[in-house]
């Protein structure tokens, strides 16, 4: 197995192994060290022939966790999601916006966020594009300014669900679905279980206010830290290859799925999330 970086400021490449074996537990503790050092892990040249492959591979890194919504779960598994460019929602008959096509951490609005998710390459457009890209909010929270730092110091931000600013409109929810996602108070500095280091842990998605603020106070200073962290700095950009296994640490970084160069041609992925913690505010 050989682990090499591939971005500047997050993001390395894991080749000469196939996730389909059993693991020793050597190999394995070095790909969770990998994982929390890098951010962002590639395996490359998987071939996997089912889901339950991808599943396998996936409880290397932790336990699979089902997703929020029904709507993309791929039939008969109830873990395992469905990605594609041209999905409809099943509830109202809409089409929905770029899937992920906007910066976000997976399922802030829950007690326990996901820690991880992990995407597997089925079918990539041929033309290109559907990259999927990275901020490392360790390198956002380091480079704030000391009066903005002082600022969201031992702070909580309210993550909805759909955030009334939301860039994008997320999928309808049944009733039961409704239950236990419709929001949480969460750390806007979270403190990694893994590393120790602090990681600015905000949504554009579902960051819905600031608390002790006013709306309008919440919201420019939601503001200043979406325009910090979208930064080239502290970004990598996938380009997505046939077998390729990614995973990412949804604890300090943020993602967004950017478009095919044509529409029309299918991107379609399969999607695990991996259980976390309560998320833990970092020292002041």
């Amino acid at each position: 197995m050989r682990i090499n970086r591939i971005g500047d400021a997050l993001g390395a490449e894991v080749t000469d192994i196939d996730l389909r074996e059993r693991l020793d537990s050597g190999i394995v503790a070095k790909i969770n060290n990998a994982f929390t050092d890098h951010i962002v892990l590639v395996f490359r040249n998987q071939k996997f022939a089912s889901p339950d492959e991808f599943i396998s591979a996936a409880e290397n890194l932790g336990e699979p966790m089902p997703p929020v919504t029904m709507t993309y779960r791929l039939p008969g598994y109830e873990v395992v999601e469905e990605l594609k460019n041209n999905s409809m929602d099943k509830r109202t008959g809409n089409p929905i916006d770029q899937r992920g096509g906007s910066w976000h951490t997976d399922h802030s609005n829950l007690e326990r966020p996901p820690k991880a998710t992990t995407l597997f390459a089925i079918s990539l457009p041929s033309s290109g594009g559907g990259n999927t890209e990275f901020t490392n909010m360790y390198l956002a929270f380091e480079s704030l300014p000391g009066d903005i730092k002082h600022e969201i110091a031992g702070r909580r931000s309210f993550q909805a669900y759909e955030s009334r600013r939301a860039p994008r409109k997320l999928l309808t929810r049944s009733e039961e679905e409704i239950e236990g996602s419709s929001g949480v108070w969460q750390p806007i500095v979270r403190k990694h279980p893994e590393s120790g280091k602090p990681a600015l842990y905000i949504n554009p998605m579902r960051s819905d206010a600031i608390e002790g603020m006013e709306e309008r106070e919440g919201d420019e200073l939601l503001d200043i830290l979406y325009r910090h962290f979208d930064n080239p700095d502290f970004q990598y950009s996938h380009e997505w290859r046939p077998g390729d296994m990614l995973i990412w640490d949804n604890r300090c970084a943020l993602h967004q799925a950017t478009p095919p160069v044509n529409p029309q041609e299918l991107r379609y992925m399969h999607r695990i999330m991996l259980k976390g913690d309560l998320p833990i505010m970092a020292d002041p």
